[in-house]
């Protein structure tokens, strides 16, 4: 494998990085202030799930994308 091929591995990397990183960042907030605002807790339940599943599609598909990107070589 090339210095491209190492290009695309470390693109995706961060990509995939920064965006799971925003979503996990999302998902432990929205389960930070329980005690303050109790009133809204089905909201943070719904967003911290959203959040999560997000995160879980994000890795599944990058491991996906890496697995192919590997095999292709």
């Amino acid at each position: 494998m090339g210095g491209a091929g190492v290009a695309v591995y470390a693109f995706l990397a961060i990509v995939l990085g920064v965006c799971i990183g925003w979503w996990a960042r999302r998902a432990a907030g929205a389960h930070g202030d329980m005690k303050v605002n109790k009133a809204r807790v089905p909201t943070f339940r719904r967003n911290r799930n959203r959040a999560g599943f997000i995160v879980a599609v994000l890795v599944v598909i990058g491991l996906l994308v890496i697995k192919a990107l590997a095999s292709a070589h």
